[in-house]
């Protein structure tokens, strides 16, 4: 290269050898050399290419500014802003470093990919903006421990997590003199992306500690191998001496080699959304205190002062969780971390320190997060409430209060018992809305062997007489029976004596626990007074006191007399009106299926008609074996049968059994093709598909079938034609999902279940779809009840109704139609066009969602022109509250004032709408009417409750929950979606107080829900929650949920493991796996090795598995290859000397075949006479049939040991032979197993027909067994500890190809 002198100016001046117009810059021009002293001037040579990269850049004097042309490249370590700042690379990051502090800040990244490229162009290409999070430093050995060998430092790091390196502490292995200069550098993918210079300004020796922290950081993603080298460089003289020598490690490496000995100081990191970067994520004390509302958790730090505030978060999105000895606090239910790890003693509530007991901690946070101790105070009642919008406030006396949701109350004082049973010790009271109160009755201290022989009504006292002459007294007085009420007829259906009242409701009662002698009838009877005398074919007499059954006491109707008219008793009351009642089944029950409330029951067989009392179809209580089973409650025709979905991926029917009525077992109970009229099924994939006599309407998990969300509602709806329906309520709508092809012929029936073990029961209830409304204009006279819809011009009636102080809620969930409302119809029950406008106090839900009260110029009401929603527009009085057309009007009611007026009231905004202008007659009750314009479905017809004006001084003790302990089952990893079922009172709010982290409850809809961890076979697996559930009414109640976690016995084999034949294997520690160790020749310790192999078109010999010496040289070891394409040798013994034996046709290329070989442990060796002998000590099964020897060998024979407890050399590998040969294996590989026996008489179970199966499960386990599932790296030893690592591999190499 050409060199010239030029003379250089040192003040900054760039030259610009090509720029003659500026005499400033030009260090040639005589003005610089004239106005230059001579000592400023120095002379140097530059080269032209030196001249060429200085023509790019200029000073300008007036900016004082460098400028160039081109880009710069720089160093890694560079740019630096003066002495205050740099920046500088870190590999997979950029460092600004604050020289003045030696702080690294880093940035926050977004991001585009390359968008040249198509894949790239849309929602992939785009990288959200995140932040990077650290862990704590710590410190990772590599290589062992220090040895006094010596090694260049220089080689590859594999890194399979997020990491960032701090520095490295590594053994100097050489001398290096002062002036020698150390420079570290990485690479990845053979680019630099960091580099550092130590100098030696006093001379190292070898055995020195270095120490070694990064100028910043140096970043590598997951996944990423990185080049490491340290060099020693003479950088005056600018002379290379090569890689630097440290001490060497101890531990062999993949390759079979050493390495150097290195520490690494480390820090993990991970990128989170912006929106889940807490700036309080490294807090180690935090204060945590509810505002004065009791709504809002406070975050405080009190070093800042007890008003310091850092953050506010509303009460119920918090939890507290362990995180190993320390304490997390997350968003509930969320990804979030606000604070990592809390040390314990450094928590607060309020200025006290938290228990010192971390799990109790966890339990005091958890409790103020949820504000559990606000919410069961037994102190604060409340003494205001104010309702605004949807939201009641209610006021404590102590001064807190809380706000509640009040569409979500809804509690009717008249909830009444309608009917009752006793189901072992439990009486189950059935209310009038459906729901069910169960109490414990084995603490009544009744006598089974006594029954009740008579009873009379002594005032308000029932005294019953039973057959040991004592006598039980209950008082009825609550039972608030109306005295005008009185029984007029009365059948007996099954075991349930029905009574019709004289306001034609019915009265249920369960006489099936009445403990009388199954084979006695009654033959006569008489009364007598006003006692009725029933003759029973065992020669008693049953004796009831009938004074009293037309009312009460003396001035009722009483009964006078009364005979038995074949089957039937006919009662003659006072007023010669006659009572007839079906008595042929009064003593011996009826045929079929027995009551049983709200529960399911054994269907048939010695346990028939059994309560099952457990959650599940569990085959270990008994139950499963007893399919099918019975819901308690019968469907009849305009009922529906409601559960939340909670089915495991088990099959299950569900439907009318027609077949032998006989206990059929787990498999025959769910067969839905036969014993099973109409029937649907679930299917252990998690669908429901195949029916019998159902037609699937939608499907939504491929062409035929539909699976509902996990605890969406589902109906099974008895339509008055005799149809069934199956529905999915998603998002408040029904979702038709199955209908009967032919209607069912019966009036009712009991819901059968057949099912695979393990299959949860639903928690249902039976409510009647038609008791809220019912049909009083029927236009084309074909409405057969609601359930299917109902058409235009149908006039409806509330099944409820009101007094004084009472109010009707209806809901205006849906856009206006055009519907009519009212308080009266008295035109004729069809034919009328016009019917729905013929309504007494009428108003309409117009189609822009105004209530319009002026209709064909009449007003029924007298409008509060002071609500915000009152409007007058086209001469017409209207309300609409919120907004224009098209705002849903939610919540209202039909009030009867306690002053006798009855109003339209808003609930959601809290205002009275309008009054009627007639008041009804005090003493009276209203019904509300309704009036379609247009066809309805049914789910679009309002729902409609009824409440009270006033509420009593709360919290009132007669509207706690009313809610049991509980018992649940999960098995181990499975998803738990536990319902928790109240039977009395609404829950507005679900709480659990000491649950563990993996389960959260719904504080709304109370169900309890996570995914369970392993079964541990200890009384762990047992776990007992502590939950609260409570109203803004009645307070709250304890009860506990029992969870028990179950052992997953269920198989599943769902991946294989690709090995790619250049650099793939698994290894485990060979002195673990001794199964198949001889210590001598002949010692009988024989051995069985099986797996399935899937190789490819790859000819090479390949390697399947190795044990025994890793060098082959004097001692043995076990190898199988595949060879000569399809071939496998057996070689047993050292390199030298071996038994091999090969046989023939084993595999088919890209086809699985099950490989199995066994050892009988006899004798090998080299005699020529026994070779034969010696060779039949080795078989190989392929597919489970014996495989043929095609070929032999000698090669000098192995006596010698087996064994892989030399430390030193041995060696235990699927996929790969020792690391002189290697002779990967090209191919998939699934379920390989190793016994220390001889399996060849069971190779047929092993193979089990070429379908996989846990292996676990054989008489015979193998003592290690390993399934490819879940890792390509770590593969588990299922049966022994012999765990296999996986070495190069990658994620994508578990695949879903299996045998």
């Amino acid at each position: 290269m050409p060199i010239r002198e030029v003379t250089g100016v040192n003040d900054g001046g760039a030259l610009f050898p090509d720029n003659t117009n500026s005499s400033k810059n030009n260090v040639n021009s005589d003005s610089t050399n004239t106005n230059v002293s001579a000592t400023h001037i120095s002379r140097r040579t530059i080269t032209d290419e030196e001249i060429e990269t200085l023509s790019h850049f200029k000073y300008d004097e007036e900016q004082d500014q460098l400028i160039g042309d081109r880009a710069i490249e720089t160093t890694l370590n560079s740019l630096f802003l003066g002495e205050q700042h740099k920046m500088s690379s870190g590999a997979e990051n950029i460092f600004f470093t604050n020289l003045g502090n030696n702080t690294n800040f880093y940035p926050m990244w977004g991001g585009l990919k390359d968008q040249s490229l198509v894949v790239n162009q849309g929602a992939d290409g785009f990288i959200p903006p995140s932040g990077r999070v650290y862990s704590d430093m710590f410190s990772l050995p590599l290589g062992g421990n220090t040895t006094l060998n010596t090694i260049g430092y220089t080689g590859g790091n594999y890194f399979g997590v997020n990491i960032a390196g701090l520095g490295i502490t590594t053994t100097a292995g050489e001398d290096v003199e002062v002036g020698i200069s150390l420079v570290y550098k990485l690479s990845v993918n053979d680019r630099e992306v960091y580099k550092q210079i130590l100098p030696t300004t006093e001379k190292r020796f070898a055995g020195d500690l270095i120490e070694w922290f990064f100028d910043h950081p140096v970043e590598i993603h997951a996944g990423t191998t990185i080049f490491a080298e340290i060099r020693k460089v003479d950088r005056e003289n600018d002379i290379d001496y090569g890689v630097f020598q440290v001490r060497e490690g101890d531990q062999l490496q993949d390759d079979g080699n050493y390495r150097y000995q290195a520490i690494v100081h480390n820090r993990l990191f991970e990128d989170k959304d912006l929106e889940l970067i807490s700036p309080y994520l490294k807090y180690k004390a935090l204060d945590f205190k509810l505002d004065a509302t009791g709504s809002t958790v406070l975050f405080r730090d009190l070093s800042l002062g007890t008003d310091n505030v850092l953050t506010p978060h509303a009460v119920n999105t918090l939890e507290a969780v362990a995180n190993g000895s320390e304490i997390q606090i997350k968003i509930k239910d969320g990804a979030k971390i606000l604070i990592e790890s809390l040390p314990v003693s450094g928590i607060s509530i309020n200025g006290t320190f938290v228990n010192s007991v971390m799990n109790l901690a966890v339990v005091q946070l958890n409790e103020i997060f949820t504000n559990t101790s606000g919410f069961i105070s037994p102190d604060s009642f409340v003494n205001s409430f104010t309702l605004s919008g949807n939201d009641l406030t209610l006021g404590l006396n102590d001064g807190v209060s809380y706000t509640v949701d009040v569409t979500s109350l809804g509690v009717d004082e008249n909830n009444f018992v309608a009917s009752g049973s006793l189901s072992g010790s439990d009486l189950t009271l059935t209310m009038a809305d459906a729901t069910t109160v169960t109490i414990d009755a084995s603490s009544l201290a009744i006598d089974t062997n006594d029954v009740v022989e008579s009873g009379t009504l002594n005032g308000d006292d029932l005294e019953l007489t039973l057959s040991n002459a004592s006598v039980i007294t209950i008082d009825v007085s609550a039972l608030a029976v109306d005295t005008t009420l009185y029984v007029e007829s009365g059948v007996l259906s099954g075991t349930d004596l029905v009574l019709t009242m004289s306001d034609t409701s019915t009265v249920t009662i369960d006489a099936s626990s009445l403990a009388i002698d199954e084979d006695t009838t009654i033959t006569g009877g008489e009364v007598s007074g006003t006692d009725i005398l029933l003759d029973v074919s065992d020669g008693s007499t049953l004796t009831i006191d009938a004074s009293t059954l037309g009312g009460a006491g003396s001035s009722g109707n009483p009964v006078v007399s009364g005979s038995v008219v074949g089957t039937d008793l006919v009662l003659v009351l006072d007023d010669a009106t006659q009572i007839t009642i079906d008595a042929t089944n009064m003593i011996n029950g009826a045929s079929g299926l027995a009551s049983g409330g709200a529960n399911w029951f054994v269907s048939y067989g010695t346990d028939a008609n059994t309560a099952v009392n457990h959650p599940q179809t569990n085959l270990a209580a008994g139950v499963a074996g007893n399919a099918p089973f019975y819901f308690g409650t019968a469907l009849t025709r305009g009922s529906e049968m409601k559960w939340n979905h909670t089915l495991v991926n088990k099959q299950a029917v569900f439907g009318i059994w027609a077949g032998t009525e006989a206990t059929a077992g787990t498999y025959n109970s769910r067969v839905h093709s036969y014993n099973w009229s109409t029937a649907f099924k679930w299917g252990g994939s998690g669908f429901f598909d195949f029916n019998t006599n159902m037609d699937l309407i939608i499907a939504n998990n491929g062409p035929s079938a539909y699976t509902p969300i996990q605890g969406s509602e589902m109906i099974l709806r008895f339509g008055t034609d005799g149809h069934l329906s199956l529905i999915n309520v998603v998002a408040g709508a029904e979702v038709l999902v199955m209908k009967t092809t032919i209607a069912l012929s019966v009036t009712e029936f009991k819901l059968q279940m057949g099912s695979d073990q393990n299959q949860n029961f639903p928690i249902a209830q039976v409510v009647d779809i038609e008791s809220l409304w019912e049909i009083v204009h029927d236009y084309n006279n074909t409405e057969g009840g609601i359930d299917n819809g109902i058409l235009d011009h149908t006039v409806l009636k509330s099944g409820i109704s009101i007094e004084i102080g009472e109010k009707i809620m209806f809901m205006l969930d849906e856009v206006g139609q055009g519907d009519f409302f009212g308080t009266n119809y008295t035109n004729a029950s069809t034919g009328i066009v016009t019917a729905e406008e013929q309504l007494e106090n009428q108003f309409k839900y117009q189609t822009n969602e105004a209530l319009v009260f002026t209709l064909s110029g009449v007003n029924d009401w007298n409008m509060n022109t002071n609500a915000n929603g009152y409007f007058f527009a086209a001469n017409l009085d209207q309300y609409r509250e919120g907004g224009g057309s098209g705002t849903i009007q939610g919540m209202h009611s039909l009030r009867f004032n306690n002053d006798g007026k009855l109003t339209i009231y808003d609930e959601d905004a809290g205002v009275k709408v309008a009054t009627a202008k007639i008041n009804p007659q005090v003493g009276s009750s209203v019904h509300l009417y309704m009036g379609v314009r247009g066809n309805r479905a049914y789910y679009s017809i309002p729902v409609i409750s009824k409440q009270l004006l006033s509420q009593s001084e709360q919290p009132d003790a007669n509207y706690v929950p009313v809610v049991a302990d509980q018992t649940a089952i999960v098995e181990e990893g499975g998803v738990l979606n536990f319902q928790v079922v109240s039977s009395d009172n609404i829950v507005n709010q679900f709480v659990e107080v000491d649950a563990p982290s993996w389960l959260t409850m719904n504080q709304n809809s109370g169900v309890l829900s996570g995914t369970a961890p392993a079964f541990l076979g200890t009384s762990a697996d047992t776990i007992v929650v502590t939950c609260k559930a409570g109203n803004a009414i009645g307070g709250s109640v304890d009860f506990t949920v029992t969870i028990s976690i179950t052992e997953d016995t269920s198989y599943t084999n769902s991946k294989s493991l690709q090995f790619n034949g250049t650099s793939t294997f698994l290894q485990g520690n060979a002195t673990i796996m001794d199964s198949m160790d001889r210590a001598t020749n002949g010692d009988g310790n024989a051995w069985s090795i099986g797996m399935w192999v899937k190789p490819n078109n790859n000819t090479a010999t390949q390697t399947l598995f190795v044990y025994g010496s890793g060098s082959a040289a004097t001692e043995g070891a076990v190898v199988v290859k595949k060879v000569n394409a399809n071939n496998i040798t057996v070689t047993y013994g050292t390199y030298s000397s071996a038994n091999i034996v090969t046989f023939g046709t084993a595999f088919t290329p890209n086809t699985w075949s099950h490989v199995m070989v066994t050892f009988d442990g006899g004798t090998t060796g080299n005699n020529v006479a026994d070779m034969s002998d010696y060779h039949s000590r080795f078989k190989v099964y392929v597919n489970g049939a014996l495989s043929s020897t095609i070929g032999a060998s000698a090669g000098n024979g192995y006596t010698g040991s087996v064994s892989g407890e030399n430390t030193s050399d041995n060696i235990f590998r699927f996929g790969r032979n020792n690391n002189v040969h290697n002779e990967h294996f090209d191919g998939l590989m699934n379920s390989m197993a190793i016994w220390s026996s001889d399996e060849g008489a069971n190779v047929s179970d092993i193979y089990n027909g070429g379908t996989l199966h846990n292996l676990s499960d054989l008489t015979n386990a193998p003592d290690h067994y390993y399934e490819i599932e879940n890792s390509a790296t770590t593969i588990t030893d299922i049966e022994g500890s012999a765990n296999l690592t996986g070495y190069n591999f990658a994620s994508s190499d578990l695949v879903t190809d299996t045998p």
